[in-house]
């Protein structure tokens, strides 16, 4: 659809309508004489009132704009007609916008409240959107967290977005737009092209959160080593317009001012940044920069400022290629512009040859050719259109008039809305109210209506509304008090939604607002707009406006522009609830200092103090009039009273927090010790307004800190004279305390963490030295940091080292240390006495096993010589035998050799059992890795073989066949096996009748462990006995030592097992030892056998 074209707008709260954009605007005025020759031209047409169609067959285009800041901003306004104006040039298709002004400012964080976005849920469920265009960097939020839910399938195209605002915050794929560059040093270097001998530059920006972006920007551009010593720069924010213009109007020569973002001040008063820094440049002794576009024409020299018309233009070029199909790549940035004030210039005297190239200096006075070039061309071209002209002026009359009328009924309501704001403008919260009735009556007065009311919500009672203000014509019913919600239930609702309601006539209501047109006919009603009252935020009230005279039309500009005043009203409501919020505030704190458990007060910014709480009152026994001003420093002890008042002033002339003590005189007259901390107290727009303090009784605190530390004294001497090196350690290792002895301890032994001192880290010495090697650091360290993580109550550890004394031996022991910080204390005792003991009765021990094992040999002499003597006669018979075969003839060889192989066999026997004999009797022992018990228990059972046959009994051996290999001394392990069947032979022997057996058995039931066990049927042991038969000198057989059971438990847990005994059910005892297998010898496969 070449050639046509149509733009249909929506905003947020009215119907459709048809804009111009201010270019297209001046372009037709610029060509009216030809379109009016046109005009006449075709008279049936204009007569007609016919304009060219739109061709319906092609679908419109559904684009959404949000905008994060209320409506009417020049910035916004600008990129606003910018984009909508370049969208339509490069579409063929209809566009329909929908506009929505999200007013982000009004909440808190960038998520605006459930209504609003419940709101246009419903508004756009049944929209479908080709495109969202998101506004500033608020708005890309809110569209990009919510496109799911509001915005399916559109994509989103942004503009005039400071990339820095959005944070960590991602975008998606298809979210693309023009980055706003906001440049500070820009603007800066131009500045001082144009004042070299600037010294100090003095930015200023609001307290929004747009506002904070902008000035974040200026540090990150400003704070750098470009400037740093070339320029001082200073920050003024947090701080009222009024303030502001204060400030700046005391700057001297050398000074600039960078004026950013300024959309609220310190009072959380909403502005224009445009407004502000008009008043800025016209009190400003110095000249003033600016990086925005808006502000060129307020007062500002220029800057690199940003151009929001470029803004609007990129984006849209940008948007019609997303709605074409095309998938352009990421988000630009577009360009900033060098733009100054002609008259800022001559105004400060700069010189123009020192601005940028390419700089664009805007309202430059004319030359006189150029001031009458136009009327002089206009003149000849009167004279050639004059006929023209006439018929253009009388066709187009009416329509002047028609537009004037608009125009002046547009002034005069700006001039209202101008009134009733300039009214409220640092009005005392106190005369809002007052305030409100005659700006209620001005406006019905000059929009000639007959009713205007302001009503509230009620927090108490949500089915009511409160009238609170009203003004009505006279002759025309009043309406005041509470009004009932369920007799406006449609308007309500639809109020609560946030919508406008208006009715030209009640019979235009719908059919569900049956209840409220019987409602507003009972109060007269013929014609009503509503208009809904957003106070921080929410819904609040509504104010409204009737006519009972006649009915009348609610144009949607006419609703529009009372949505101004109803924001005008809203924010001197809630200034109003502050004020009253603020002195309720104040009386609680009043009753709170009063009840308080300390002494409250409260001074004048020179430190007279004002104020005194009940319990000072209490306390001084003076009253509340006595100790105002500086009277409070005579309850104050005489020597204590210079000290604390310079103490006191001094803090105050530096306006900084303060923490005094001195001796306060109580009623009955003992003076008591007390501490008093004041702080600073600034008002709301950041004064300071005094100070307030609070006292506290410390005199009971002095006498228990007395206490403490001579109770930390005592503690200290006791942990001095502790035994042994003695060290306290937190949890990190380091060392926080040590005894006297353990500060004389330096050089013995090779533990590196002793005799560290007070400080030092002894957890990092131990690991410095166990990764050089050092076994016995690695076992202090693991033992400490056990207790340390609560693995063990205790550690302890034995390690020799050498000193200049010779090898001596220390106990390592550590114990937690109990208090709510944790650590652990550690001790170091000498020990080489006791292990010295030790050796002497190990080696003892040795030398009774040594003996006993000679006694046992000696007692078995007997079966050894009948042992020895077996082979010995074996070898002797066949050597005779292997004589008498060679004496005869005919023998051959094998008969022979047979003999001699018996020969040889029997010889081999006999010097096995002499080998064994002699181990036996050795003192020395060498510790063996992979012997095999069964081998070792058949040596020993062949030993005894002789006298268990001379005795009767039978012995029968149980062997695992894979049982696994355990490692120790074996000669020590048959001493073991030797003492166990010696026993069992000997109860057997004392037994009277019965079985005569003796069961030796190996088995591997226990993972890692190998078992022995020695099973009788002699006499037994009675079940008392069963504890102490493992015990020296203690023996169950008539004449027996004691001693061999003693040995061989000492052997087996040498060797890391263990001895028991068990008697039998029926008879006799079972004596059961269990050693740990060899580690270095991988298990053998197979099952046991018996």
């Amino acid at each position: 659809m070449v050639g046509k074209k149509s733009v249909m707008n929506r905003s947020s709260d009215g119907p459709f309508v048809v804009r111009l954009s201010r270019g297209v605007a001046r372009a037709t005025l610029a060509l009216w004489p030809l379109l009016l020759t046109l005009a006449i031209s075709t008279p049936a047409m204009a007569a007609d009132g016919v304009v060219p169609a739109i061709d319906e067959t092609e679908r419109p285009v559904n684009v959404l704009l949000l905008f994060a800041a209320p409506r009417l901003t020049p910035a916004q306004i600008v990129i606003d007609e910018a984009f909508r104006s370049t969208l339509t040039s490069r579409l063929s298709a209809p566009v329909y916008f929908y506009t929505e002004y999200l007013d982000l400012t009004l909440f808190q964080g960038d998520e605006p409240r459930p209504e609003l976005r419940a709101l246009l849920e419903q508004k756009y469920r049944d929209v479908k959107l080709d495109l969202v265009v998101a506004m500033a960097s608020r708005a890309l939020r809110f569209a990009v967290q919510n496109r799911a839910d509001l915005f399916t399938g559109a994509p989103v195209v942004f503009a005039a977005v400071d990339r820095a605002a959005l944070g960590e915050f991602a975008l998606d794929d298809d979210v693309i737009g023009i980055w706003m560059n906001v440049d500070w040093a820009g603007t800066l270097d131009a500045a001082l092209r144009l004042q070299p001998d600037t010294h100090r530059v003095v930015v200023i920006s609001g307290t929004s959160a747009t506002d904070q972006v902008w000035q974040a920007a200026a540090k990150r551009q400003l704070e750098t080593d470009r400037y740093r010593g070339r320029v001082g720069i200073d920050y003024l924010t947090d701080l009222s317009v009024d303030q502001v213009l204060k400030r700046v109007a005391t700057f001297s020569k050398g000074t600039i001012v960078l004026f950013g973002g300024f959309s609220r001040d310190a009072t959380s008063q909403n502005v224009l940044g445009t407004e502000v820094v008009r008043r800025v440049a016209a009190s400003s002794r110095v000249p003033v920069y600016g990086s925005s576009e808006t502000y060129i024409g307020g007062g500002i020299v220029g800057g690199h400022v940003v151009s929001f018309q470029a803004q609007g233009v990129r984006a849209a070029e940008l948007a019609a290629r997303v709605l074409s199909g095309d998938r352009p790549g990421p988000a630009d940035a577009a360009s900033n512009l060098y733009v100054f004030d002609w008259r800022q210039l001559r105004r400060w005297g700069f010189d123009e040859r020192r601005l940028p190239t390419g700089s664009e200096v805007r309202f430059r006075e004319p030359s006189p050719w150029e001031l009458h070039k136009w009327p002089v061309l206009g003149g000849v071209a009167v004279v050639a259109l004059q006929a023209v002209l006439i018929v253009g002026l009388l066709v187009n009359r009416r329509q002047r008039r028609r537009a004037q009328r608009a125009l002046a009924e547009r002034l005069r309501f700006e001039r209202l809305v101008s009134q009733v704001s300039a009214a409220f403008i640092a009005l005392p919260a106190r005369e809002v109210s007052g305030r409100i009735e005659k700006a209620l009556a001005h406006i019905v007065e000059q929009l000639d209506l007959d009713r205007a009311v302001l009503a509230e919500l009620d927090d108490r009672r949500e089915d009511l509304i409160e009238v609170t203000y009203s003004w009505t014509r006279d002759g025309v019913g009043s309406i005041a008090g509470p009004v009932e919600k369920k007799a406006f239930p449609w308007v309500a609702s639809r109020l609560q939604a946030g919508h406008v309601v208006a009715a030209a006539r009640l019979d235009d209501l719908p059919d569900s607002a049956e209840t409220d047109r019987r409602s507003l006919v009972a109060l007269g009603t013929r014609s009503f707009v509503a208009v809904p009252l957003i106070i921080e935020g929410v819904v609040g009230g509504a104010l409204s406006f009737s006519s009972i005279r006649v009915e009348r039309e609610w144009p949607d500009e006419l609703a529009q522009r009372l949505r101004l005043l109803a924001e005008i009203f809203a924010n001197a409501l809630a200034r109003r609830r502050a004020a009253l919020a603020a002195r309720e505030s104040e009386d609680r704190f009043r009753l709170l200092a009063d009840t308080a458990p300390l002494m409250i007060w409260m001074s004048e910014p020179d430190g007279r103090r004002t104020y005194f709480n009940r319990r000072w009152l209490d306390m001084t026994g003076r009253r509340s009039g006595e100790d105002l001003a500086d009277g409070w420093i005579d309850s104050v002890n005489p020597d204590d009273r210079k000290a604390a008042h310079e103490a006191y002033h001094q803090a105050v002339a530096e306006r900084r927090t303060f923490t005094i003590d001195y001796r306060l005189r109580r009623r009955d007259g003992e003076d008591r010790w007390i501490l008093d901390h004041g702080v600073p107290r600034v008002g709301e727009d950041g004064a300071f307004v005094g100070y307030v303090g609070s006292v506290i009784d410390i005199t009971a605190l002095n006498t228990a800190l007395q206490a403490v530390l001579e109770s930390n004294a005592l503690r200290s001497a006791i942990f001095g004279s502790l035994y042994g090196q003695v060290a306290a350690i937190d949890r990190d290792g380091v060392i926080i305390a040590v005894n006297h002895s353990w500060t004389r301890f330096a050089e013995e032994g090779a533990d590196p963490a002793r005799g560290l001192a007070a400080g030092a880290n002894c957890l990092a010495v131990w690991r410095q030295a166990a990764a050089a090697g050092d076994v016995d650091a690695f076992r202090a360290h693991e033992a400490v940091m056990a207790i340390l993580n609560g693995k063990k109550e205790d550690a302890r550890l034995e390690y020799a080292c050498r000193s200049q004394t010779g090898e001596r031996w220390f106990e390592m022991a550590v114990e937690p240390f109990r208090r709510p910080e944790g650590g652990a204390v550690i001790s170091y005792i000498d020990i080489t006495r006791r292990r010295h003991a030790e050796e002497e009765a190990r080696r003892q021990r040795e030398e009774l096993a040594h003996a006993q094992r000679v006694t046992t040999l000696g007692e078995l002499s007997a079966s050894l010589a009948h042992e020895i003597n077996q082979p010995l006669a074996a070898i002797v018979t066949n050597a005779q035998a292997a004589i008498r075969l060679l004496e005869r003839q005919g023998v051959t060889h094998t008969d022979v050799s047979e003999a001699l192989t018996d020969v040889a066999a029997d010889a081999r026997r006999a010097s096995s059992i002499i080998q064994r004999l002699r181990a036996l009797s050795r003192k020395e022992h060498a510790p063996q890795a992979g012997l095999d018990l069964n081998e070792l228990i058949d040596d020993v059972v062949s030993l005894l073989r002789h006298d268990f046959q001379r005795k009767q009994i039978i012995v029968l051996r149980v062997f695992d066949p894979v049982v696994p290999k355990v490692a120790g001394d074996p000669v020590q392990l048959q001493q073991v096996i030797l003492n166990l069947l010696v026993n069992a032979s000997e109860a057997i022997a004392h037994s009277d009748g019965g079985r005569r057996e003796v069961a030796i058995a190996t088995a591997h039931r226990t993972p890692g462990l190998v078992e022995i066990a020695v099973r009788d049927t002699g006499i037994g042991v009675k079940e008392p006995e069963l504890g102490r038969m493992f015990e020296r000198f203690v023996s169950t057989k008539p004449g027996g030592l004691g001693m061999g059971l003693a040995i061989s438990r000492s052997i087996v847990e040498a060797h890391g097992g263990r001895i028991r005994a068990i008697a039998n059910p029926d008879r006799g005892l079972t004596l059961h030892v269990e050693l740990p297998c060899d580690k270095t010898i991988a298990p053998r496969n197979g099952s046991p056998a018996h």
